[in-house]
């Protein structure tokens, strides 16, 4: 195959690799945020000073001018494009570390289509591609710096180590998980290739203030985000150890073994360990294969630091990691095809391309599960969830949020439109200037805020005197104490504070009023996880409300509704045990939602 027609037939691959990614992830795009994304939401659609994860607003703002849907949509597609270019990159190292490692120009550009294409339309990364604020951005930079000195070791190529450098830079300012994988898989390079070692100290003699200035300028994203952070008000050591390492949701970390057997697979795993076992032993692929190991190792034990690893979130160096594990594993289709192609049997050629269309199942396979897991965000759940929450409040109210998940879910629907402009949300938690603005928007609000600033926690007469004058919306807070609990009516999925104390007739009827579009939440929350943790939450907290009146039917039609969200949860059962047993109201102060 001639030079000219292998870079066309590379060319080729690259943006059919990156047409792939970015088209399967618009596919799951929706009008609707996912629920599991509410932070990444407000962040990126301006709600929201943090100080990680900068480029997201960029990004989420590709396409705001798009006669496109709706925000949240133009938002998602703009990280579909960044999906997009994150295949093309994964393409480029694929295909330069399998010719590294071999001389089959046709052979390993498909070994490396497949391998991109392997990761890129996996599950989780399609989950993250089509999300607003997802996690495809800090994966395609994690995997930038090794992308710029993938050839670094080759004797005719120039390393553009100031590019490498600059990389680094946007990745640590990014988020520090993501800022690792890409430091130490160029570390791998320059440490493992001798060319690309003597390269590298070279540059450092001679250009190391071109490198700094270069380093100092990715961090200008992370700089301007703390500066927001200032402006706001916000405490910055806080904001700062706040999702450093990803919003878990209600997804886990930890060891990264279930993460490997369900998202990579058996097949996929063992072929990333041969095709380390191949780079090690091609003198031209050591380097770069070196530097994908580190992206891979690094990048899946990022769980064991926080970083999310599903089933709804999975974290940014997660999938370099993944990405860096796919590419090894296209090391080790080409050997395979290659071992088939050259051996010394009848159709060894047609049995080598039999196996190399069988490879292209992996692929295929991984999108047709992607296509699955993400059908229900698809639908717009979180529609749902937002009109029964939001949509049932009164006229002008007044929502005092007292959990930072509600916070978010408040903040997610006002950034995506399924929120009122006449809602006014009052966060009684954390502290800054976007929480003075909200407090002294309103002169009836002063009491609260007054109460929010001396004691930290709402007064009976400041709560009493904002309800008189506007509808006033919360969940129950136990650390408040039972007697704002008298005057709670569940309106939705929260309860309306009433200027008087209300009887238990009065909250029967609410409750009566709410179990139609309970049944209408749980249908929709039952195929979204994170859905139904957010309404768990406030139906915990009036089971812990009516579980003080000592009323059992009370109680008992509380427990059903949390029970249809959280069929197990610790706290209903408690309720029931204590009040069953005879132990009473009395004994409930120490059960917290």
């Amino acid at each position: 195959m001639t030079p000219s027609r292998s870079s066309r037939l590379d060319a080729a691959l690259l943006v059919f690799c990156a047409m792939a990614a970015a088209s399967l992830a618009a596919s799951h795009a929706g009008n609707v945020a996912d629920a599991a994304h509410d932070a990444e939401v407000a962040r990126a659609m301006g709600l929201l000073a943090a100080p990680w994860r900068a480029l997201d607003a960029a990004v989420a703002s590709l396409l705001v001018w798009a006669p496109i849907g709706t925000r949240a949509m133009r938002a998602e597609l703009g990280v579909a494009l960044a999906a997009g270019a994150a295949g093309a990159l994964l393409f480029r190292v694929a295909r330069a570390v399998a010719a590294q490692a071999a001389e089959a120009p046709r052979l390993g550009a498909f070994a490396a289509a497949i391998a991109t294409l392997a990761a890129v339309c996996a599950p989780a990364w399609q989950m993250e591609s089509a999300a607003v604020g997802g996690s495809a951005l800090g994966a395609l930079l994690a995997l930038a710096p090794l992308a710029v000195v993938a050839r670094a070791d080759e004797a005719s190529a120039r390393p553009p180590w100031r590019l490498a450098v600059f990389c680094v830079g946007l990745a640590l300012g990014h988020e520090l998980l993501v800022g690792a994988c890409g430091a130490l898989g160029v570390a791998a390079v320059a440490g493992t290739g001798r060319t690309a070692r003597a390269r590298a100290l070279e540059a450092l003699r001679t250009d190391a203030r071109g490198l700094g200035l270069f380093f100092a300028a990715g961090l200008v994203p992370f700089a301007l985000a703390i500066a927001r952070v200032r402006v706001a008000g916000l405490p910055l050591v806080a904001a700062l150890r706040d999702g450093w390492a990803g919003e878990l949701a209600a997804s886990h970390a930890g060891s990264p073994a279930t993460f490997v057997k369900g998202e990579l697979g058996v097949v996929l795993g063992a072929m990333a360990v041969g095709g380390a076992v191949v780079a090690a032993m091609a003198p031209r692929a050591r380097a770069l294969g070196a530097g994908l190991l580190a992206v891979s190792a690094v990048g899946l034990a990022a769980g064991w630091a926080g970083a999310p690893l599903g089933p709804t979130r999975f974290g940014a160096p997660v999938l370099a990691g993944a990405a860096a594990a796919c590419a090894l594993a296209g090391l080790t289709m080409q050997a395979v095809v290659r071992a088939i192609a050259e051996a010394r049997l009848p159709m060894a050629h047609a049995s080598a391309a039999l196996v190399l269309v069988l490879e292209l199942v992996v692929p295929v396979d991984a999108a047709d599960e992607a296509l699955l897991r993400t059908r229900p965000r698809a639908a717009g759940q979180a529609a749902v969830w937002d009109d029964v929450a939001w949509g049932s409040l009164p006229p002008r109210a007044v929502v005092v949020v007292s959990d930072a998940r509600l916070g978010r879910r408040a903040a997610a629907a006002a950034a995506t439109g399924s929120l009122r402009g006449d809602v006014a949300i009052v966060r009684t938690y954390g502290q800054g200037f976007a929480r003075e603005r909200a407090l002294a928007a309103d002169p009836a609000l002063v009491p609260l805020w007054r109460d929010l600033a001396l004691e930290g926690s709402p007064s009976e007469a400041a709560l009493s005197s904002l309800a008189t004058a506007r509808p006033l919306v919360l969940e129950y807070e136990p650390r408040w104490g039972r007697v704002l609990g008298k005057h709670l009516v569940a309106v939705g999925l929260l309860d309306r504070f009433e200027p008087e104390p209300r009887g238990t007739s009065d909250r029967r009827k609410a409750l009566d009023a709410w179990a139609p579009k309970r049944e209408r939440l749980a249908r929709a929350a039952g195929k979204d996880p994170e859905l139904a943790v957010a309404a768990a939450y406030p139906l915990r907290a009036r089971v812990l409300d009516v579980a003080a009146s000592g009323d059992r039917d009370l109680v008992g039609r509380a427990v059903d509704d949390l029970h249809a969200f959280a069929p197990e949860d610790p706290v209903a059962t408690a309720v029931v045990a204590r009040l069953v047993l005879g132990h009473g109201a009395a004994k409930l102060d120490d059960l917290r939602p």
